[in-house]
């Protein structure tokens, strides 16, 4: 593949969102619950395709260059609306993605999402929504130069009851939808329902107890090709366990899960999985100003972007965030996960080991509000991989600058 290199046409649209940040109208007078906005965001990655040390780019890419800048252009609307003891929240918008030299990824994107917050006496409360979006998919998962546009929806209602003075009770479904445009990854499309239902004792401290189980089945429209098979990756899968949260003290407060997960795919019973997870999350706030999340888990990871393979996470997520004045933020992130992919096919059938991956990944956010209507943030990552697969290894540094104006 032979990659031109373009013009930055967007450049002018940035100059012009730049001056808009920097004159902005008056503000409105009383807030409204339609927001609508514009941004700009530049970005620099220094590995978009996020390639092995060990390969040389000339001959995928064309050129010896690794990175690129590209401007990203969003435009939209955001809701937030109070009737009653009910709130709608929800949001459309629009993005553009320019690359200057890999001009192959220019994409146009979508995120539309809404939100029903339900409210109904004191004693019953949840959400109904669903989300439509339109991404490019992360190269992390890609192996090639291939672009893959992926779609995504989500529907979900659920609801939380209080059905005695101590005692409470949780029910909710899920409704994910994913489709690829690549052909190589449409074995990744795939359809999945998840039903939950908990029971759980609150005490008069604040600390509840519970019950949890789930069920989630999977279903893939494309057969997945192995050798000579045509492999059918649907599954079903049934997860039961404990669940807790506790008021350590008035700045802390510790949740943690920990369930039996049962994994029985509809062909080669050999990658089934039957075990446990756990998850426990501390959130402490030691100053008004300073907040830190930490995140300790065994757990299969719901946001992969390989679908017809599951993925067990292990690892430690660490998030501060530091409010240093009323108008400025500073967040971060550290990751440290090892990532095992247990579901596939080919390691099912004896074709392949099961690939493992050590990711480590730190990132810093500034955030400045000048004004009420003016967002401008600065953020660096820098993420590295290992990996047991030959080529499977990648480090990637990204820095971001963005300006946004809400109206």
């Amino acid at each position: 593949m032979t990659w031109g290199k373009t013009r930055i046409e967007g450049s002018g649209a940035a100059l012009l969102a730049a001056c808009a940040l920097l004159f902005p109208g008056p503000a409105a007078a009383q807030s409204s619950p339609v927001s609508p906005f514009v941004e700009e965001k530049l970005v620099h990655d220094d590995n978009v395709f996020r390639l092995s040390s060990g390969i040389d780019p000339t001959p995928i890419l064309g050129t010896t260059a690794r990175g690129d800048t590209y401007y990203v252009t969003s435009g939209g609307v955001n809701l937030d609306l109070a009737v009653s003891r009910q709130r709608f929240v929800g949001g459309l918008s629009v993005n553009h993605s320019h690359y200057h030299r890999f001009s192959a990824l220019n994409y146009t994107g979508h995120d539309l999402r809404g939100t029903w917050l339900w409210q109904w006496d004191n004693d019953a409360s949840g959400e109904i929504g669903y989300t439509d979006s339109s991404t490019l998919a992360s190269f992390a998962n890609v192996a090639g130069t291939t672009p893959d546009r992926v779609k995504l929806r989500h529907a979900l209602a659920n609801g939380t009851f209080l059905v005695a003075p101590n005692w409470k009770i949780f029910a909710g479904t899920n409704a994910y939808e994913q489709r690829n445009s690549d052909v190589a990854r449409r074995v990744n499309d795939v359809d999945i329902v998840d039903g939950e239902l908990a029971l759980s004792y609150v005490t008069p401290g604040g600390s509840s107890f519970g019950l949890s189980a789930r069920a989630e089945s999977g279903r893939f429209p494309v057969l997945q090709p192995v050798g000579a098979l045509q492999v059918d990756n649907a599954y079903r899968q049934y997860r039961a366990g404990i669940v807790a949260d506790w008021p350590v003290t008035e700045g802390s407060r510790l949740r943690g899960r920990i369930d039996h997960v049962s994994r029985s795919y509809e062909q080669i019973g050999a990658r089934d999985f039957d075990g446990t997870t756990a998850r426990l999350q501390y959130d402490w706030k030691p100053t008004p100003a300073l907040d830190l999340v930490a995140i300790a888990q065994r757990d299969i990871s719901p946001f992969e972007y390989v679908r017809s393979s599951f993925v067990m996470v292990k690892g430690l997520t660490l998030r501060p965030t530091y409010r240093a004045s009323a108008t400025v933020d500073l967040s971060g992130s550290l990751d440290i996960v090892t990532r095992d992919y247990l579901g596939d096919a080919s390691t099912g059938l004896g074709l392949a080991p099961v690939r493992s991956e050590r990711l480590r990944a730190a990132s810093a956010l500034l955030t400045y509000r000048p004004l009420r209507t003016v967002t401008l943030q600065v953020s660096a990552l820098r993420e590295r991989r290992t990996a047991n697969v030959a080529f499977g290894d990648y480090t990637a540094n990204v820095v971001s600058f963005s300006g946004r104006l809400a109206f």
